[in-house]
């Protein structure tokens, strides 16, 4: 039997408690105005003052009442659960108050309030599905050298405004470059806190040195050259944002970074080798990493994943970490095939960008998408960087928050989730 509950008595702290919100810019007043009402028996359809229509409904409505007495999502705290509610509900009464509200008055006699402008941000109309799914990435080749994005990192911290433009930048590009940061080691922690906070992790602790050591367990902290990768992609959930700061570089040759952007590969793949595309959004790659008494990594999963619309939401690939695969014997030739139409555009001058970092400056990189690796160069030279991870969630979470009070019409946009396994 469902215990009684109930939330009377909380107090929350969230701005949007109840089914109320303010009209985000660029809102017209006709985009939250009901027209007129139409129900039917499993929802109701309202009719806007722009002509769109939008159906809701009933266990939809109910179970998203954000009453205080039901509770509300987006804190938490809630003490109505599906279960609850009847599969077959149908209100007793719906109508329009004087404001505008949809007042539903279901069948044990609970009221619920719906403000226009939360039920049209809401809405799961086809036009406002589009909306919400309509982020493109800005996908970029070898040929962004020329115009590398990059902000000023001097002001960021102070100024909201630049804050979000970098991590729009972030979010579109899956890059970004930040001049002026300084060379101070105390830095890198303060530069990675416009992200979110530093994840610790057994391979790398919470903070790594990049330099040359004599006997190195890892492969960055030689001077070998390093193709483009992904970072940890042997684990299940890979770093989300690698923050790269250099505090000493090469003054001459040898040392240079190299990016390549994975969803501008994938989409190379979609449309040149639709086969090889196939077979690696489907198919798992194997990846490992083995510190011996320490811990031992490994993933199964595709190279390329997609999302529920089709669109790629992340990709893994770290051909130095790739382990023997484990396939049905008749996909190791094709899946091997696959591999390499990938492999081949990744070191391809097409692809591949090529970037001296100055010291003083540091690079963020979505390791769910972009690609990162560096030149050769002399073991004895003074070539320092600090790296440390901050979660995705963290990021697209500050992203958004950001976004809505600062009045962007995007915020809400659903972005893409990365390449953990599903």
């Amino acid at each position: 039997m469902k215990q009684e509950q109930s939330i009377s008595g909380v107090t929350t702290s969230n701005a949007f408690m109840g089914n109320q919100c303010a009209a985000p810019a660029g809102f017209s007043a006709e985009q939250s105005q009901i027209r007129q009402v139409e129900s039917n028996a499993r929802s109701i359809t309202l009719s806007w003052q722009d002509n769109q229509k939008s159906e809701f409904h009933y266990i939809w409505l109910r179970h998203n009442c954000f009453c205080s007495q039901c509770g509300n999502s987006a804190d938490g705290i809630r003490a109505l659960t599906i279960l609850d509610i009847d599969p077959d509900i149908r209100p007793a009464r719906v109508s329009l108050d004087d404001t505008g509200n949809l007042l539903i008055t279901w069948p044990d006699g609970h009221r619920s309030e719906y403000g226009p402008v939360w039920l049209r941000l809401h809405s799961y109309s086809k036009q406002q599905r589009q909306h919400r799914l309509s982020f493109t990435p800005t996908l970029w080749k070898a040929d962004i050298t020329d115009n590398f994005p990059s902000h000023d990192y001097r002001h960021i911290h102070e100024d909201e405004s630049a804050h979000l433009a970098m991590l729009e930048t972030l979010r579109d590009y899956g890059i970004v470059k930040l001049d002026n940061v300084g060379s101070e080691p105390a830095e890198t922690e303060r530069l990675a806190s416009l992200l979110g906070p530093i994840h610790e992790t057994t391979v790398y602790g919470r903070i790594f040195e990049v330099q040359v050591e004599a006997v190195s367990k890892l492969g960055s902290k030689t001077a070998i050259h390093q193709d483009t990768h992904h970072d940890d992609a042997f684990c299940y959930n890979h770093p989300g944002v690698v923050v790269f700061h250099c505090l000493q570089n090469i003054d001459g040759e040898g040392g240079e970074s190299t990016y390549c952007d994975g969803f501008a590969i994938a989409e190379s793949l979609r449309n040149e080798a639709p086969e090889a595309f196939e077979l690696l959004t489907r198919i798992p790659v194997q990846h490992i990493r083995r510190h011996p008494g320490e811990i031992d990594f490994r993933i199964h999963a595709p190279l390329i994943r997609l999302d529920w619309n089709g669109n790629v939401s992340g990709v893994r690939y770290f051909d130095r970490a790739m382990a023997p695969l484990d396939l049905p014997a008749e996909l190791i030739e094709p899946m091997y095939a696959a591999v390499r139409e990938y492999h081949r555009r990744m070191v391809s001058d097409e692809f591949k960008a090529v970037i001296k970092i100055p010291a003083g400056t540091a690079v963020f990189i979505d390791n769910n998408r972009s690609m990162h690796g560096r030149n050769a160069f002399v073991p004895t030279s003074p070539r320092r960087i600090r790296t440390c991870h901050v979660p995705r969630d963290e990021f697209h979470g500050r992203l958004r928050d950001l976004g809505a009070r600062l009045g962007r019409d995007d915020f809400d946009l659903i972005l893409p989730q990365g390449a953990c396994p599903a």
